[in-house]
């Protein structure tokens, strides 16, 4: 017997006499093998065979009780799945085999002289089942833009009403015509078919709406009720549990509890979150408990608006290429071509039904519509693996241009060097006890509220008083009050210490090492003499200077960075970035990127969502954006990381390469095409050709194209 264990959050829970009877009901159950009930998190876990009970059976006999209960909801930890478990169907080309059935008759007939007007039936029927070619023609000519269903309607046309005339003077040689006219409606429906299909299998949808609980505890004036997330209004206080998902976009009010946001970020952590926290939908509460006033719901939710936001960029159809391009031409060069290779044909001696039996195999063979569903594909993929990958092009235009960009102005703060300097040194000065160092600069930054004396305080909070000389620093206590310690010591800045007789000579060799590392130097002040140095750093993000080598090899890198000589310079040998701008203004920003705007594509980013470019080509903006809805940023990296925005250029990079290659392919296979089926064929053949050939190369070719790189 297999079982499976379930977890049910069950509302107003929180007597043991609740509990026992919730125990004893489900244990009587038949299907049931074993029941856990935690008062403390208000949940119960069961433990039964799916093949008698199911889970709402399992609620429904909770609510026998008196208990609203729900299942939790805990999907697996990848941000973005496929939208179904289903598989593209393959499509049905049972219309095909019909059609294939009638080339053969047609030929069997044409290899007996039977009469054309047998023919002229079949075709009739073929043009019937395949005239949604010609409704496609009527949208490109309003579009006013004739393309490959152009091309494809006026070849089964010229074929056609050349079939009529050849069978109204009752020749066989009416037969290569109509048989002609099936093929190419034939390859058009298969084309068709296929193009769909494949579109179909690209097309990942972004399904991270699972990571919305359908229910979710709601706490009113009556208690504790469920409801569903879909009737959830704001400013409604919702109760989330340990390892439930958090429905909506709120601000705690109440509950202290770590949160994991990998749906968000991408990065598995656990996010502390109490009173006044920000929480978003689709994150999970890993320990604790919270009270949520909701904010943001459904489609207003950050998470959703990211799959919004991917969906759009995947599904826009206005990517430049000049594979796009291309297409544009394509009616041109195919009918120019076409009546050049007619004519040509007359005047070396060529009758007039197999010059225009030329002119239809190369109009066949072009007439292909995979020209722009082909880069349309491409971008959809491109779209949406970036999107699984938490980078967002907000426009198809971003994703095009981003791998173009050839001028990189990034802001160090958290991606390249973190935003808030952390002790890396705190050294006592001669004889000074460390605890009573310690308590002393607790003291003094506690009564200050700039960066440094902040990353003091987190420092010696995570340090712990040794229980050696606790008793040292309790007479210390006792002897100093607060106030005196703030009118006896002073914690200042080494640049702006002027007193330096006060500094030994080995303090001072100390002091110099410091800062030729590109630390920030305080040093403690009391009683006219120095008793401890404490030095401090921004800290290198994690996994930046790989992630700046690789930009280096892919575009120009400019930094701004802020600080003193000595930090500046250490930022500089760490990372080995010539183009360092220090403590540049705005204007000063603007100058420098618009003076490279001009000649090249230029890129800006930031890990502050206030922080754009006016005069940037591209705006890429760090982390998770307060309003997704602005167009500042066309770029939304949600994990600080600058891995990040090198994978964003390199697909970027790649999706222009793939599109470029098949612009090269589709060329070629043009040219191949007209010397093959325009002057090679009729050198060997002296009858009219049905444009069979030609089809099948046509439908090898999408294939090739939409399977390339797949």
């Amino acid at each position: 017997m297999e079982t499976i264990r379930q977890t049910f959050s069950v509302a107003n829970l929180y007597l043991n006499a609740s509990a026992d009877t919730i125990y004893q009901h489900l244990m009587n159950t038949q299907g049931i093998v074993a029941v856990t009930v935690a008062l403390s998190d208000r949940n119960v876990t069961v433990e039964f065979d799916p093949s008698i009970i199911t889970a709402d059976i399992i609620i429904a006999k909770i609510k026998a009780c008196g208990y609203q209960a729900y299942t939790r909801e805990i999907p697996t930890s990848d941000m973005l799945i496929p939208l179904d478990n289903k598989v593209s169907i393959k499509p049905n080309y049972r219309i095909l085999f019909i059609f294939v059935v009638e080339v053969i008759l047609l030929a069997i007939l044409w290899v007996m002289h039977i009469t054309p007007w047998i023919g002229l039936i079949f075709s009739l029927y073929s043009l019937y089942v395949g005239r949604f070619i010609f409704m496609h023609a009527k949208e490109e000519i309003q579009k006013r833009n004739p393309s490959s269903a152009t091309i494809g309607s006026i070849a089964v046309m010229i074929t056609f009403l050349y079939g009529i005339y050849l069978t109204t003077q009752n020749t066989a040689n009416a037969y290569p015509f109509i048989i002609s006219m099936i093929a190419i409606l034939g390859t058009n429906i298969y084309k068709t078919k296929y193009l769909k299909y494949m579109q179909q299998c690209s097309s990942t949808s972004l399904n991270i709406k699972q990571y919305i609980p359908e229910n979710t505890a709601v706490f009113n004036k009556t208690g504790e009720v469920i409801e569903e997330t879909s009737q959830l209004k704001k400013n409604q206080i919702l109760i989330i549990r340990p390892n439930e998902n958090i429905p909506c976009d709120g601000i705690v009010v109440e509950g202290y509890a770590s949160v994991d946001e990998s749906t968000l970020t991408g990065v598995q952590s656990n996010i502390t979150k109490s009173e006044g926290s920000y929480v978003y939908a689709g994150t999970r509460c890993l320990q604790g408990s919270l009270q949520i006033k909701v904010e943001k719901i459904g489609e207003k939710t950050t998470l959703l608006q990211f799959a919004k936001l991917a969906k759009e960029t995947a599904n826009d159809k206005s990517f430049d290429s000049p594979f796009k391009n291309f297409s544009k031409y394509l009616f041109l060069y195919s009918i120019i071509t076409a009546i050049i290779l007619f004519f040509g044909w007359i005047l070396v001696g060529k009758s007039f039904s197999i010059a225009i039996s030329i002119s239809i195999a190369v109009l066949a063979s072009v007439a292909m519509n995979a020209l722009t569903i082909a880069s349309e594909k491409e971008v959809l993929e491109k779209a949406i693996h970036a999107a699984k990958n938490h980078v967002l092009f907000r426009n198809v235009d971003a994703l095009e241009t981003a791998g173009k960009a050839e001028t990189l102005f990034l802001e160090q703060d958290d991606v390249l060097i973190g935003s808030k300097p952390e002790v890396t040194d705190f050294i006592p000065v001669d004889d000074t006890d460390l605890n009573i160092m310690r308590y002393i600069a607790y003291t003094l930054s506690n009564k200050r509220h700039d960066s440094y004396s902040r990353a003091i305080n987190r420092y010696l909070k995570s340090q712990k008083i040794s229980s050696t000389n606790l008793s040292v620093l309790t007479n210390f206590q006792k002897t100093h009050q607060s106030d005196l310690i703030q009118n006896t010591y002073k914690l200042c800045n080494i640049h702006d210490f002027s007193n330096n007789n006060l500094i030994t000579d080995s303090t001072n060799q100390k002091i110099d090492e410091l800062i030729h590392q590109g630390k920030t130097v305080f040093i403690l002040i009391g009683e006219e003499q120095v008793i401890g140095i404490i030095a401090m750093q921004k800290p290198v993000v994690p996994n930046s200077l790989q992630a700046i080598s690789s930009l280096k090899e892919l575009i120009d890198v400019h930094l701004f960075t802020h600080g003193n000589t000595e930090e500046i310079q250490h930022i500089q040998e760490s990372c080995g970035i010539k183009n360092i701008h220090a403590n540049v203004d705005i204007n000063e920003k603007e100058n420098l990127i618009k003076s490279c705007s001009h000649d090249s594509i230029s890129m800006y980013a930031s890990a502050e969502s206030s922080c754009t470019s006016s005069t940037a080509d591209i705006n890429v903006q760090f982390g998770i954006p307060q309003n997704l809805d602005s167009d500042d940023n066309d770029i939304i990296l949600t994990r600080k990381r600058l891995s990040d925005l090198v994978f964003a250029i390199q697909t970027s990079a790649k999706l222009n390469q793939q599109i470029q290659f098949k612009q090269i392919a589709i060329i070629a296979y043009h040219v191949l095409a007209v010397i093959l089926f325009g002057f090679i064929t009729p050198i060997f053949f002296d009858i009219p050709l049905p444009a069979i050939l030609p089809c099948i190369t046509s439908i090898y070719v999408v294939r090739f194209l939409l399977n390339y790189h797949k």
